[in-house]
């Protein structure tokens, strides 16, 4: 089964642009629609209409009343899923016979996925979270560079919280060759609690998807050789 869907940017988050108004979230392992039913490829999957911590209304609240639900990474999963932003032009594409290139190492955790990339010349262990409009990396990991301004963001387990922002050349272990893209980074005594709770370096959010296309099968992730 083969299903190509647009999608559209609000505040750098992903959403697929229909009437159901689906979240690209890989920082969820659960999705759930207000419907309790999400369509995809031709199917109809019964899904929860909240999930714990998250709702529709805190949704509408902190990103924009479009989103209806969330796609996680259960169901993403059980997809070949292309992330492709080509040409200016926004895409999800799900596909069952995709075309796999370079293999990036991967790893899983509590039902999210993870991959290893280099963030300032340093080999880091990273959740790939598309519901996250800016990427984190621990603060030990920057204390050497200088800040690019603040932001604020927002978390539903600890709130609105300040994040310090930095620009940094990263890369993702088996792109060969190897080209830096500079990423910004946020900072904050917040998500360090979380990451070290966690066990891992940082979260790269959809910032991305704007430097590379990512296919995923099985919860394994591939690199086309290109990049974007």
């Amino acid at each position: 089964m083969f299903a190509d869907y647009n999608i559209k940017w609000i505040k750098n988050h992903i959403l697929i642009d229909d009437e159901q108004g689906l979240l690209i979230d890989t920082g969820s392992p659960v999705s759930f629609h207000s419907s309790g039913v999400i369509q995809l490829c031709g199917q109809s999957i019964d899904v929860p209409t909240s999930i714990m911590g998250l709702s529709i209304k805190y949704l509408h609240e902190k990103i924009s009343p479009d989103i209806h639900g969330l796609i996680g990474t259960d169901i993403i999963s059980k997809h070949a899923t292309l992330f492709n932003l080509q040409r200016g032009e926004h895409f999800l594409l799900m596909d069952d016979d995709a075309d796999y290139y370079i293999k990036i190492p991967t790893f899983s955790l509590m039902g999210l996925f993870g991959f290893f990339m280099y963030v300032g010349h340093k080999k880091v262990k990273m959740i790939f979270d598309t519901g996250a409009p800016i990427s984190y990396i621990k603060s030990d990991i920057v204390k050497a560079e200088m800040a690019i301004r603040q932001e604020i963001d927002f978390s539903p387990v600890f709130g609105d919280f300040k994040a310090d922002i930095f620009k940094l050349a990263t890369w993702i272990e088996n792109d060969y060759p190897a080209v830096a893209v500079e990423i910004e980074f946020g900072c904050s005594k917040e998500v360090d609690n979380a990451l070290f709770l966690l066990g891992v370096d940082g979260i790269i959010g959809t910032e991305l998807l704007k430097h590379y296309r990512i296919q995923i099968k099985n919860g394994e992730f591939f690199l086309p050789p290109q990049g974007i």
